[in-house]
């Protein structure tokens, strides 16, 4: 995966992790969202290393007709060149001071991660209790029903 995908993928896992703490996860054990996100970021930064670095070859991706990855600096170029699977090829060599522009990419993965997270919390309520600006599209009834039911457990 290219460091855009990288950067939505971390977004969208802050998002579902955000949904998942709060609907399953806060109720048992509220340090299960860190060990989450140290798990995806870990997994994703680790995937994105051995490409960078090229012991993920990534010259497999050639029997796509669209696809040309060339044979020098392979995993860098498919790394600045993320939508090169889906046929959008920015050809953008890999030229000297990159790397420091891709070492920012790839701590930016926690912050996109954390955007995501917040946003999700926003959404979908930061406590078990909450609804979030979700509660717009449930249904009144449903509604109703939960918070009934949470009056007769207390």
């Amino acid at each position: 995966m290219g460091f855009i995908e990288g950067l939505i993928f971390s977004f969208v896992a802050g998002w579902v992790n955000s949904y998942l703490y709060r609907k399953y996860l806060r109720k048992r054990n509220k340090d299960w969202i860190v060990f989450l996100a140290a798990i995806f970021l870990a997994s994703i930064w680790t995937v994105d290393i051995l490409i960078y670095f090229e012991i993920i070859d990534m010259r497999w991706l050639n029997f796509l007709p669209w696809v040309n990855i060339p044979s020098m600096d392979k995993g860098k170029y498919f790394l600045w060149n993320s939508f090169v699977v889906f046929g959008i090829d920015f050809k953008i060599p890999h030229q000297p001071g990159m790397e420091i522009i891709a070492s920012f990419l790839f701590i930016s993965y926690l912050f996109w991660y954390y955007s995501g997270s917040k946003l999700g919390k926003v959404i979908h309520g930061y406590k078990p209790y909450q609804q979030g600006h979700y509660l717009i599209y449930r249904p009144v009834k449903r509604f109703i029903k939960d918070r009934e039911k949470r009056l007769e457990d207390s």
